[in-house]
């Protein structure tokens, strides 16, 4: 009995004892573990543990020298100068190239400007000779000049220079040396010293023309032909008592008398465009009583 009362207490006691181990390892567990002292930790130097290690005294950093640094920023600033140096030279060759380019594009710009105006010309040019070929190989074309016209003969003799008017319209085919036109011209004459009266004439004609064939910068032409001529003032005499139309001996004055004529002549054309300019003269004869009256306008004018 004694045996067995010592065996269970000492079971007891063994359970006891396991019992306060597993409370203890639960309770440290469960508790978190701060240290309360310092550890210093070194960069150049090795810990091992339980040993508090030192600085070693061998890994001194080194010091910058003044000189390196003012060399470094004297390479720096000759760097950022060279830099700024290049950055003016680009930027001076960018403005240059640039000049360059747009003065390129103002000449190329100017050339097409005066390559497009002479196309324009040109085909200004092609149209109005265009226009004037057809017209001229139609043959229609009229004109209007006026000038000096000369009394002669008897008449010169009371009368001096006066002027004339004259309107034409014609046909002229282009392939043809040949043509036809028709005139209307009005001269006026003054009176000499001795002699009275303001003669005129309203002329209307209808004549012939000659183209002269040639290779020639004007256009020479001959003309001809023949109508009526209406006078105004008439039979007008002078102290010599002679008539003034054609040397007749009437001394009364007639308001107007119309007579046949006849004429000749020529001119010279200056062309240019559709507009030519001309200069003609030519003989004209009336057949007046008691003798032809005779006169010789000089005109010029344009023709279109």
């Amino acid at each position: 009995m004694a045996i067995l009362a010592t065996a269970l207490m000492v079971a007891a006691t063994v359970a006891g004892a396991q019992d306060t181990t597993r409370t203890t390892r639960t309770t440290r567990s469960k508790t978190r573990v701060t240290s309360q002292q310092r550890i210093p930790v070194r960069k150049d130097a090795g810990t091992s543990a339980g040993t508090t290690s030192s600085e070693s005294t061998g890994a001194v950093a080194a010091q910058p020298n003044a000189d390196s640094l003012a060399a470094a920023q004297r390479a720096d600033s000759v760097a950022r100068m060279e830099r700024m140096r290049q950055d003016s030279i680009a930027n001076v060759e960018r403005m240059r190239q640039d000049s360059i380019a747009r003065m390129e594009r103002m000449r190329q710009d100017s050339i097409a400007n005066a390559a497009r105006m002479r196309q324009d010309s040109i085909a200004r040019a092609d149209s109005i000779a265009r226009a004037r070929a057809k017209m001229m190989h139609a043959g229609l074309y009229a004109q209007i000049g006026g000038g000096a016209s000369f009394p002669n003969g008897d008449f010169g003799t009371g009368y001096k220079m006066g002027y004339n008017v004259t309107g034409s319209l014609g046909w002229h085919p282009m392939v043809s040396p040949l043509g036809i036109r028709a005139d209307v011209g009005y001269d006026r004459w003054s009176a000499k010293s001795g002699y009275s009266g303001t003669p005129n004439a309203w002329s209307f004609l209808g004549e012939a023309t000659l183209r002269i064939p040639g290779n020639w910068p004007i256009s020479p032409y001959l003309l001809a032909g023949g109508g009526v001529t209406r006078f105004g003032s008439y039979g007008s005499s002078g102290s010599t008592g002679g008539g003034v139309y054609g040397g007749g001996t009437t001394s009364s004055t007639s308001s107007s008398t119309t007579k046949g004529q006849w004429n000749a002549g020529g001119g010279i054309g200056f062309g240019w465009g559709m507009t030519r300019l001309f200069i003609e003269s030519r003989y004209m004869s009336v057949a007046t009583p008691g003798g032809n009256t005779k006169f010789v306008p000089l005109i010029i004018g344009f023709q279109f």
